[in-house]
């Protein structure tokens, strides 16, 4: 039975000041202490249930396990301030979870705790607060993914300047720009699936090989082979928690821990990506993107005109902060013996914060891309910025195949240099053309022609764009009707 069955009222982070993505609360519920102490304490109740069914404990056991769910049965400061003692909570824990068991039935502690060691109760709780993660995280995603797949088909043949290096190169469209977007986010998206059905329950014992639960099972048993009962106590375990059944104990593989740390990762770039085009498309000089501000968002306490783009930076400073979080991870995968000196304590704070900048920053891309606004007029008046050099590429290889490719190339860049406002490309190049005694060769006129064209240069757009939109209806979603374009 998973911590989250009933959904625990919102309470505001205590770092809520200097986080605005995580003011509301919502992530301090997944991934709080509230929401970690009732993770510890489904699995222990979780493995004394585990007992019971395999006749290894009474039965009488299941109802303290159920009270021993109940809000209050356990003192969360006096858990926290006790656990230096350990170097974990664990111990703390169970002493108070042994007494209150006890005065519910009279010797319950002694099914309680049994064969599992601190690591396997902490490690299978970050499961549990994993699991509740990308399944949050996978659900915004999912809504992400409709807005963007109708951006997508709405949008498939508005032009809109492409943009390499900080400079207009050739045109494409917006819907093919919202498409990569959307292919990135479906990516993640099958990710964070996939992790949530590897997720593993821990349990194993002080050195990985179960060996007290296992005397435990010759002693009740009388059977000197509890093989295949410790199996069917794990399966039970882990078939309680909704949780994976390990194969073998996983205390110094911390490839778990690392794969969900790289998922929440991988989701908080991918919306950071998304939520920096966003910022930069927004520009007073571009404008062709806009977030859908309430009243009262995006001000300035120095510039009463300002609309600030305040989502896309907050996204975009989660995502700034995941890299250097995630290294540390990476560096607990390095384990000494078969329990680690420090690398798995370091884990715990280091996932949490993975976890908060990934609900927060996924969560706040939600309304960002529901509420996008999409200026298609000020798309097409980008277009005519650089006065047609935005086509050079497909003018040159147009000619090319009238004059060569090398000539087409000389004469084009030679014809960009001329390029003003008051001579376009096109007209500098008709100029050139004809200097060179092209100017009655319609072939050539019409190739020059039809390179200015930019519904010609994203035609063939319309393929890809359909490739991710049959990617994202495999994966169970169906595109939403966007909410933000001006009328």
């Amino acid at each position: 039975m998973t911590p989250d069955t009933d959904e625990p009222a919102v309470r505001p982070a205590a770092h809520d000041l200097l986080d605005p993505l995580g003011a509301d609360g919502r992530a301090e519920t997944i991934v709080g202490d509230e929401a970690w102490l009732a993770a510890l304490i489904a699995a222990e109740v979780a493995l004394s249930r585990a007992l019971v069914a395999t006749d290894l404990a009474p039965a009488w056991m299941l109802g303290v396990a159920d009270a021993l769910t109940k809000p209050g049965v356990v003192d969360l400061g006096a858990v926290a301030a006790a656990a230096r003692g350990g170097g974990n909570p664990i111990i703390p824990l169970t002493r108070q979870l042994s007494a209150r068991a006890d005065e519910l039935h009279a010797g319950a502690a002694e099914y309680l705790h049994v064969g599992a060691t601190s690591q396997d109760i902490v490690d299978t709780a970050a499961m549990l607060v994993a699991a509740r993660t990308l399944e949050t995280v996978t659900a915004d995603l999912d809504r992400v993914a409709a807005d963007l797949a109708a951006l997508a088909e709405t949008h498939r043949a508005t032009p809109q300047a492409g943009r390499t290096l900080g400079q207009h190169a050739s045109p494409t469209s917006f819907g093919f720009v919202a498409a990569g977007w959307l292919d990135a986010v479906c990516t993640v998206i099958e990710q964070a699936r996939d992790a949530r059905r590897r997720l593993p329950a821990s349990l194993a014992g002080a050195v990985g090989t179960l060996a007290v639960l296992a005397q435990v099972v010759v002693e009740r048993r009388g059977s000197g082979d509890a093989a295949d009962t410790l199996d069917r106590v794990v399966a039970a375990y882990s078939d309680e928690l909704g949780l994976a059944a390990p194969d073998i104990s996983w205390h110094t593989n911390r490839l778990p821990i690392v794969e969900v740390g790289s998922v929440l990762a991988a989701a908080t770039g991918v919306v950071g990506t998304i939520a920096a085009q966003v910022a930069e498309l927004s520009r007073t000089e571009i404008g062709e993107l806009g977030e859908g501000l309430a009243e009262g968002e995006g001000g300035s306490s120095a510039m009463p005109h300002k609309r600030n783009p305040v989502a896309s930076v907050l996204i975009v400073a989660a995502a700034k902060q995941s890299p250097g979080i995630l290294s540390t991870l990476y560096g607990s995968l390095l384990a000494e013996d078969q329990r680690a000196i420090g690398g798995w304590h370091a884990e715990w704070q280091t996932l949490r914060q993975l976890e908060r900048l990934a609900l927060t920053s996924v969560a706040a891309s939600v309304p960002l891309i529901g509420g996008l606004t999409v200026d298609t007029q000020r798309m097409l008046a980008n277009l005519d910025l650089t006065h047609g050099l935005l086509f050079s590429e497909r003018v040159s290889t147009l000619l090319a195949e009238r004059i060569g490719r090398a000539h087409a190339f000389e004469v084009v860049r030679r014809a960009s240099a001329r390029v003003s406002a008051e001579t376009p490309l096109s007209a500098v190049l008709d100029e050139q053309l004809a200097a060179e005694g092209f100017a009655a060769d319609d072939r050539v006129r019409t190739s020059v022609q039809a390179a200015f064209d930019p519904a010609s240069m994203i035609d063939h757009t319309s393929a890809g764009i359909d490739r991710v939109l049959a990617r994202h209806a495999a994966l169970g979603q169906s595109p939403a009707p966007h909410r933000g374009d001006p009328s």
